[in-house]
C-alpha cells in the first residue's frame, strides 16, 4: 500500500502535459487532416491544451475538392453524452454544422453544458462545394449565434451574416467593414441575461493589398462595470502560393479556443492566436495537385529542446525538496536551440514554475518564447559561449552559497547589483546583458553558478547554467546534497 502510495504521487506529477486545460471541438472530419476535426484536434494540441473531439460529418474531400459528405446526426447525441457525462468541457469550437437536426441537438447541449464557444461559421469548404443544407445558415443565425462568444467569418461569411455589401474596401475606407462587424456583434446578444457578457468578432482577411491581409477584430469588453466597444486589426504578410489553403480558418479558431482555454482574456486570446497563427502560416506540407496544408507539426530540434525541459522538470517535480528552491518570483527552465538569436528561438514553461501542495507544479505548457528573464539571460551567455545552452533560476540563500563554495567543485560568481551603472538600472534587458559581462569580466567564462544579494525591488538570486538536461540534473543533485534541505 505505502508502495503504491509512491508511485500515484510520481506519476502525478512525472508528465508535464498532464496538466493541460481541456478543449471540445464540434466539426466534421476532413480526410486530409488538414481542415476540419482533424486541423483542430492538431491545433488544441499545439497550443498546449488537450483535445476532445465530436464529429459532425464525414467528408469525403482532398485539398482542392469536395466530393460530398455524410451526417453524423444519428450519432451526435450519443458522442456528446459519453464525453460530457464524463469530463467538465467548458471551452469549445464548433465548425461544420451539416444539417437543421445536428443544430438542433448542439443547441440542445449548450443550453444543458453552457458552454464558452468559438464558432467558425463554414458552410463552404475552401475545397470548393456546400458543407450544409441550404438555408441553414438562418436557423444557425437565430438559434447558434445568441450562444457564442466569439464568431470568426471570413469576409465574404461577414458579408452573407450581416446582409450588407462591401465594395472597394482598404485600410483608409475601413468604416463599412467596422459597420459590419458591428452587425455582427449585436446578432451574438440574443436577451437581457446576455447583455452584460464580452464578445467577440474577428473579421478574417477582411481586406487584402499586393502584399498584405488584415483582420479586423471588434470586442466589447468590460470597463468600468460595463461594455465598450474595441477595433482591432491584426496584419500578416501574402504568401503568394498556388492553389488551395485548406484549413485556415479551423486553425485560427481552434487556437483561439484554446486559449481562452487557457485562462486567457477574448483580447489576449485572440491576440496570442494571430501570433500562432502567423508563425505556422509561413510553413506548408507539399501535396500533389497544388492544395496547401499548414504544416503544424513540431520541429525535430524543438522537440529535443522541449524534452530537455521535460527531463529537468520530471527530475524536480515529484521531489518536494525542490520546492525550497523555487525563488518568490518563480522557477522557470530555459533551453536554446543551438544558434538561438531571440527569445523565440528559446523554450521555457509558460507560467513559470510555482508550488502546488508542497510539491514544484509548472504552471504551463513548455513553449517557445514564453520564457523573459531566463531567456534574455541566456542569449545573453551565448554571445560569449553557445555551448551554454540551458539556464534555471533558483532561492538564494547565504548558507547555500557558503557550502556549495566549500564544499562542491562548482564555480561560483558573486555579482553586485548596486555596482550598475543607471542607465542598465532601469532597463531590465540590459542588466541581464551586464550580469553575464561581470561574470566573464571577474572570471574569464561562465560558471555553474551566477548569484547576487538582489537590490531595490529585486529578489537575490542564484542562475544555475549548463549545456545539457544531464548537465543540469547532475548539478541539482549536488546543490540538494550539499544543503540538505
Amino acid at each position: 500500500m505505502i508502495a503504491s502510495k509512491k508511485v500515484n504521487r510520481f506519476i502525478l506529477f512525472l508528465p508535464i502535459y498532464l496538466m493541460k486545460p481541456i478543449c471540445l471541438t464540434i466539426a466534421g472530419a476532413d480526410p486530409t487532416s488538414g481542415a476540419g476535426i482533424q486541423a483542430d484536434i492538431r491545433t488544441f494540441d499545439r497550443c498546449g491544451v488537450h483535445p476532445f473531439s465530436v464529429i459532425t460529418a464525414i467528408t469525403f474531400q482532398t485539398a482542392n475538392k469536395l466530393f460530398g459528405y455524410k451526417s453524423l446526426s444519428d450519432d451526435l447525441e450519443s458522442q456528446l453524452d459519453a464525453l460530457l457525462t464524463t469530463y467538465p468541457i467548458k471551452y469549445t469550437k464548433i465548425g461544420m454544422v451539416p444539417d437543421f437536426k445536428t443544430l438542433d441537438i448542439i443547441i440542445k447541449y449548450i443550453k444543458k453544458y453552457n458552454f464558452e464557444i468559438v464558432f467558425d461559421p463554414v458552410s463552404i469548404s475552401s475545397a470548393g462545394g456546400r458543407l450544409s443544407s441550404e438555408g441553414l445558415e438562418i436557423e444557425i443565425e437565430k438559434k447558434l449565434f445568441p450562444y457564442v462568444k466569439i464568431i470568426t467569418p471570413n469576409k465574404s461569411e461577414a458579408i452573407y451574416y450581416s446582409n450588407r455589401e462591401i465594395y472597394n474596401t482598404s485600410e483608409e475606407n475601413i468604416d463599412n467593414l467596422k459597420k459590419v462587424a458591428e452587425i455582427l456583434l449585436k446578432k451574438l446578444y440574443g436577451d437581457e441575461n446576455s447583455q452584460n457578457i464580452e464578445k467577440a468578432v474577428v473579421i478574417k482577411s477582411a481586406i487584402s493589398s499586393h502584399d498584405e491581409v488584415m483582420d479586423l477584430v471588434l470586442i466589447n469588453r468590460k470597463k468600468n462595470d460595463h461594455l465598450e466597444k474595441e477595433f482591432q486589426t491584426f496584419k500578416k504578410n501574402k504568401i503568394p502560393v498556388k492553389g488551395n489553403i485548406h484549413g485556415t480558418g479551423c486553425v485560427f479558431s481552434s487556437a483561439i479556443t484554446a486559449f481562452l482555454a487557457k485562462q486567457y482574456s477574448i483580447k489576449k486570446a485572440i491576440s496570442k492566436a494571430e501570433s500562432f497563427f502567423n508563425e505556422k502560416f509561413q510553413n506548408f506540407i507539399q501535396i500533389p495537385k497544388e492544395g496547401k496544408i499548414i504544416d503544424l507539426t513540431i520541429p525535430d530540434e524543438h522537440l529535443k529542446v522541449i524534452n530537455q525541459i521535460k527531463q529537468i522538470y520530471n527530475f524536480i517535480a515529484p521531489l518536494k525538496k525542490f520546492s525550497n528552491l523555487i525563488p518568490e518570483v518563480r522557477m522557470n527552465i530555459s533551453c536554446s536551440l543551438p544558434n538561438a538569436k531571440s527569445k523565440t528561438d528559446i523554450a521555457g514553461v509558460d507560467g513559470r514554475i510555482t508550488v502546488r501542495d508542497g510539491y514544484p507544479y509548472a504552471s504551463g505548457d513548455i513553449s517557445f518564447g514564453v520564457s523573459n528573464h531566463t531567456a534574455r539571460l541566456l542569449l545573453t551567455a551565448k554571445k560569449f559561449d553557445n555551448s551554454v545552452n540551458i539556464v534555471m533560476n533558483l532561492k538564494y540563500n547565504p548558507e547555500w552559497i557558503k557550502a556549495l563554495q566549500n564544499t562542491t567543485d562548482l564555480e561560483l560568481q558573486e555579482i553586485h547589483r548596486e555596482l550598475q551603472p543607471n542607465k542598465i538600472m532601469i532597463k531590465e534587458e540590459s542588466t541581464m546583458q551586464w550580469i553575464i559581462k561581470e561574470s566573464l569580466r571577474n572570471l574569464g567564462e561562465i560558471p555553474d553558478i551566477i548569484w547576487d544579494k538582489g537590490s531595490m525591488g529585486k529578489e537575490p538570486m542564484m542562475r544555475l547554467f549548463g549545456k545539457r538536461s544531464e548537465d543540469i540534473i547532475k548539478k541539482l543533485k549536488l546543490i540538494i546534497e550539499t544543503i540538505k534541505i
